[in-house]
């Protein structure tokens, strides 16, 4: 019984993930054009259609499609369909890491502000200040009631790793800037500090330090399979929100084994 309902609570996280993917396909079009995310409703970007119900049914849509719009027959970016489908896995994920609890709620929302961040800066170098900023907001005002109830991070934890994620991507910012090199946005230095927001005291400290191997990891499958030639940048932010996610779903496990290594090193 308890697998049966095991099974049915993460069919419904994963429809509940794949869902929230298709909106945040909306947002990461939507906000760096300028346009409302209400209005108007989802149509064809090439033919301007409005799309019926039956085209905007989650990961099914796209595949009884081919990836082709009903009306017109131009291509839709596969982005959408992978979206949607990382979405899911990662709510089945995060309901695994926390069950129900305020963790699993703040891991949700965490989760869909690091997608739209990196679907933006991937395609588009760009980060929307509004997106980040209503994150590091709502981070703040989670983490000022899970101090109420007595949920992690609390509000203290929660700015330290506000400070400790801006400050130090703002450092390396400021360095690059000096230097006439743009590595990073400043708007890179803000989305730090909504990680630290997030995750909290010295959450965050794993999270930047992961974004270098896993940067690198992630340049290396790129040139690989070739979808991203020699020549070409891969915005670091990218690198950030993969590591964030590692950090919800493996951070304390990667803390206990640091502090044991790091204490015997200091000895």
């Amino acid at each position: 019984m308890d697998v049966f309902i095991d099974i049915l609570v993460m069919s419904l996280m994963f429809l509940l993930g794949i869902s929230v993917g298709s909106f945040l396909n909306v947002v990461a079009d939507r906000i760096p054009a300028g346009k409302s995310i209400i209005s108007p409703p989802s149509h064809c970007f090439s033919c301007g259609h409005r799309l019926e119900n039956r085209d905007l049914i989650p990961l099914i849509s796209y595949l009884a499609l081919r990836g082709k719009c009903r009306y017109c027959g131009a291509s839709i970016s596969a982005r959408s369909f992978m979206v949607e489908l990382i979405t899911g896995i990662l709510f089945v994920l995060i309901w695994l890491r926390f069950g129900v609890s305020w963790q699993l709620l703040t891991g949700i929302l965490y989760c869909s502000f690091l997608i739209v961040l990196a679907v933006t800066d991937y395609e588009q170098s760009f980060l929307p200040g509004v997106v980040i900023y209503a994150g590091i907001g709502l981070a703040l005002i989670l983490a000022a009631l899970g101090s109420a109830i007595g949920f992690p991070p609390d509000i203290l934890s929660a700015t330290i790793g506000l400070l400790t994620g801006f400050g130090l991507i703002f450092l390396v910012w400021l360095a690059s800037w000096l230097g006439h090199k743009k590595i990073l946005l400043f708007a890179h230095a803000v989305w730090g500090g909504l990680v630290g927001a997030f995750l909290g005291f010295p959450l965050v400290v794993v999270a930047l330090c992961l974004s270098v191997p896993v940067g690198l990891l992630i340049i290396l499958i790129l040139r690989l399979m070739r979808i991203r030639k020699g020549g070409e940048t891969i915005p670091w932010g990218s690198f950030l929100a993969l590591s964030a996610l590692i950090t919800l779903l493996c951070g304390d496990a990667i803390l206990s084994w640091i502090y044991p290594v790091f204490a015997g090193l200091i000895k």
